[in-house]
C-alpha cells in the first residue's frame, strides 16, 4: 500500500467512524463548514505545539469532514444563494 493509499484509507475509516457516531447530515452547509473550521483550528494548535503526529490525526479528521461535506452538497438541491 502506498502512502497515498494509506492516507486515503485512514480518511475513509475516519469518515465511517464519524458517520456511525453522527449519522444525521449537517443542518446546513454553514454548520458543516463550522465543523471543518474547528478541525482546521485543531490542526494549527497541534502544529504550534510541535505535535506533528497529532496534527496529522487532526488533518485526517478534517479531510473526512470535507469528504462528508462533498457528499452532503451532492444530495442538496442545486441552487446558488447569490444568483439573481
Amino acid at each position: 500500500m502506498t502512502k497515498l493509499e494509506q492516507h486515503l484509507q485512514e480518511v475513509h475509516d475516519e469518515l465511517l467512524s464519524a458517520l456511525e457516531k453522527f449519522p444525521n447530515p449537517s443542518n446546513t452547509p454553514h454548520e458543516a463548514f463550522a465543523v471543518i473550521q474547528e478541525e482546521i483550528d485543531e490542526i494549527w494548535e497541534e502544529i504550534k505545539r510541535g505535535d506533528l503526529p497529532r496534527a496529522r490525526a487532526e488533518a485526517t479528521q478534517a479531510a473526512a469532514m470535507l469528504v462528508r461535506l462533498l457528499v452532503e452538497l451532492d444530495i442538496e438541491p442545486t441552487h446558488n444563494v447569490h444568483s439573481n
